[in-house]
């Protein structure tokens, strides 16, 4: 053998030991020292916060905003205003400083609590936690972290695709640091170079107020990867240097347009030619129907942006009278909007959806406003439009989470309006239709549905649904521009998908919410509902004998006010499918914050992100989790939260 090939056997069999030896440690439990600087006490802990980390973008895969955005689960939006861009496209260079937003940072609770923020990452091909720490995360988090807070995981046996929270460094300003002008602390990670003077310089702070947030000497010199804080006053922002863009990508979408100029000549001809091709196609499919045509264009072959204006052409109508011309009247960067959006743009016929749900036959229908559909060999969730539903359509191009149904298409009527809404689908159907049936009704077997049996959802599954929720309604609330409301949460409207993670649909009362802080609180109240049928399995409002009207939020402040009895009767009051699948103490938490959500003064219910941030951690297993059941136990002087998540 050639001596170049027993070196690259022995590189190979290092780089394996590497890899199974970091798997090994993770999977040992090594015990870790959280950093001073982090640790809290859930007793006098601030309450939960957003703040920000200092992220640097890294080759491959994270030069991106969008690719940074999922990394971190925040908005591109979010992360071009804190750093002043213009642009939410273009590919960065390697190497420099990001701010990226964090939400929900706070206090785990438990014997070693540390401050944190969590985030959700899904392992793919080849992924092992060191690297996902080091590496990925830039040590932002440690691994053994990671695997304490995912106590089912297998470091050595990774699941492609399975989701693991990754909890990251961060703390909210104490009381006293407030009172001193810091506005939030920035979680910085030692570079190689660094000094504390430079760092001060770079983040525009002092080296004493690194050094007395980070729990430090001001002489005290960090390790490269070691992760500090750094104070932010409202006056002293960071000045980090300006971004630069790699070659041929910029955020300057007029730059952009020059340096391509040639390349969307030839795409412009190209998409001339598929169109006429196009038209052919519709003109025999005009002879073959007989009617009036509705024709699908080939969006997935032409850009989203020709592929929706050519549409609107196909039809010829008068566009003062045609709602979807209206909307195109606002030229490229609607377009751009929707493009953006959907993943893959797709013009529906009308025809092959009414084929596709048997001509909305009910045992087509899922929840009480879609239908399952079965187009091109994938099955999606169609909405049949009622009137104009641009505002629907406007609040989907806004949005982008995890917790939200994605719009996948539309289906355009032979007369130019809307007929449908094609949303991603979401397997399980709605929530209702898990809580009000014992259990739920198997689904028929037709060419619409395959038959489906089912069962109740266990106490772990209606916490998770619980914290989706909770999630995507934060993500509209906090982090959309403008913030938006909901406006008609409900059980109906919570689709699962097979997995049982809940999405957020139906968005035609949603709306800007206004800079009243009270604006967004009837979300949290409808939240507070959802919550009180989760664990009751009844609806909100429900006919009594003799009609009677029984409300649930009525009922759970007489069972929290029982004093000694509560325990006894909030047992009694649960859903009787649960069984004995649920700690009692838990129960209690859950059912003071659906309590606190459905006060009757919308000032003093809790905001979303403190709701998310104990969900959180309720969902943690139980050696977390023990630490924050309490703090929503009401007592009978005063209903209302304790601890660090007290309502504002």
């Amino acid at each position: 053998m050639e001596p170049r090939h027993y070196f690259c056997c022995a590189f190979l069999l290092l780089l394996l030991g590497f890899r199974r030896s970091a798997g090994a440690q993770a999977a040992s439990g090594t015990n870790y020292t959280i950093p001073a600087r982090f640790a809290c006490d859930v007793a006098s802990s601030p309450p939960p916060c957003e703040t920000y980390v200092v992220y640097r973008t890294q080759s491959p895969g994270y030069l991106d905003l969008g690719s940074i955005s999922d990394l971190f689960g925040t908005s591109r939006a979010l992360i071009a205003s804190a750093n002043n861009l213009s642009s939410e496209d273009g590919v960065l260079q390697p190497g420099q400083p990001l701010l990226v937003p964090v939400r929900s940072c706070g206090c785990t609770g438990g014997a070693s609590a540390w401050s944190s923020a969590n985030v959700t990452y899904p392992i793919r091909q080849g992924d092992i936690l060191f690297n996902l720490a080091r590496f990925y995360y830039e040590n932002l988090t440690a691994y053994q972290l990671i695997q304490d807070i995912n106590p089912g995981l297998v470091p050595t046996n990774l699941q492609i695709g399975q989701e693991v929270t990754v909890p990251l460094f961060c703390r909210c300003p104490t009381r006293d640091e407030r009172s001193r002008g810091v506005q939030s602390l920035i979680t910085y990670v030692w570079q190689p170079g660094d000094t504390m003077s430079q760092v001060s310089e770079l983040m525009n702070t002092t080296v004493g107020d690194i050094a007395a947030a980070s729990n430090v000497t001001p002489s005290f010199s960090p390790d490269t990867g070691t992760p500090m804080l750094v104070p932010v006053k409202q006056e002293r922002r960071p000045q980090l240097p300006p971004l630069v863009y790699a070659a041929g990508s910029t955020g300057d979408g007029r730059s952009r347009s020059r340096s391509r100029g040639i390349i969307i000549g030839a795409t412009v001809a190209g998409s001339l030619v598929a169109l006429a091709a196009l038209l052919c196609v519709a003109v025999m499919a005009h002879r073959r129907y007989r009617k009036e045509p509705s024709v699908r264009l080939g969006a997935r072959f032409l850009s989203p942006r020709f592929s929706w204006a050519a549409k609107n052409q196909q039809f010829g109508r008068d566009s003062r009278n045609n709602s979807f011309a209206q909307m195109m009247k606002a030229g490229d960067k609607l377009l751009t909007g929707v493009s953006q959006f959907i993943d893959k743009p797709i013009i529906f016929v009308e025809e092959e959806i009414m084929e596709a749900t048997m001509n909305l036959d009910e045992r087509c229908k899922i929840g009480s406003s879609y239908y399952r559909a079965k187009l091109d060999g994938e099955v999606f969730a169609v909405k049949p439009a009622k009137g104009d539903v641009s505002a629907e359509l406007r609040m989907m191009q806004m949005v982008n989470h995890a917790n939200l149904i994605k719009l996948a298409g539309i289906s355009i009527g032979a007369g130019g309006d809307y007929a449908f809404l094609v949303y991603e689908f979401a397997e399980k159907g709605s929530l209702d239709k898990w809580l009000y049936q014992k259990p739920p009704s198997a689904l028929p077997s037709s060419s619409c549905t395959a038959a489906a049996t089912a069962t109740t959802l266990s106490w772990g599954q209606r916490l998770g649904v619980a914290l989706d929720v909770a999630n995507g309604l934060l993500y509209m609330h906090e982090h959309t521009q403008p913030s938006m409301v909901h406006g008609d949460i409900r059980a109906r409207n919570i689709l699962l998908t097979a997995d049982f993670r809940a999405k957020i649909s139906s968005f035609s009362l949603a709306k800007p919410a206004t800079v009243d802080a009270a604006a967004t609180s009837s979300d949290v109240f409808a939240f507070g509902l959802l919550l009180l049928e989760l664990l009751s399995g009844r609806r909100d409002m429900e006919a009594r004998i003799g009609s009677e009207i029984g409300m649930l939020w009525r009922e759970i402040r007489a069972v929290l006010e029982a004093g000694d009895k509560r325990e006894a009767k909030l047992s009694k009051w649960m859903d009787p499918v649960l069984g004995s699948d649920y700690h009692m103490d838990a129960a209690l938490s859950l059912a003071g914050m659906a309590r606190a959500c459905t006060e009757d003064d919308a000032a003093r219910r809790p905001k979303m992100a403190e709701v998310a941030f104990s969900l959180s951690m309720l969902a943690q297993p139980l050696s977390v989790a023990d630490a924050f059941e309490k703090l929503w136990h009401p007592s009978s002087e005063d209903i209302g939260i304790a601890g660090s998540v007290a309502a504002r």
